[in-house]
């Protein structure tokens, strides 16, 4: 079974059931710490609507975080949801440009981990 991340008919990832039900709670957690709304919404049916422009403000808020301090162990907790989630942002049709060197570095990797998912 699987777990589909869309957005306006377009399936943005569709994890097994339980990596979408993984990667909704680590954005849901994230969401409390950057005091933004993740943009997504869950249904009863193993959906999930992703509105683009709220979800983009919430991964801009990640990236901002995570870019913000050098701190290994904050860059190895936040990573997996940040990356997962920049991927969908740009299959959304939105790609984040950096604004420092941390960001540039990360968003370098969003290609291979998109090979992923």
């Amino acid at each position: 079974m699987s777990y589909y991340f869309e957005a306006a008919g377009h399936t943005l990832w569709d994890p097994s059931l339980r990596m979408g039900r993984w990667y909704l709670s680590f954005a849901e957690s994230a969401a409390d710490l950057v005091h933004r709304p993740t943009g997504l919404t869950p249904a009863d049916d193993d959906t999930c609507a992703v509105d683009v422009p709220v979800f983009r403000q919430f991964v801009g808020a990640l990236l901002e975080c995570y870019a913000s301090t050098r701190h290994p162990v904050q860059h190895g907790l936040m990573r997996g949801v940040l990356l997962a989630s920049l991927v969908m942002l740009e299959r959304g049709g939105v790609k984040l440009s950096p604004k420092s060197e941390r960001e540039a570095a990360l968003l370098e990797e969003v290609e291979i981990f998109a090979g992923s998912m």
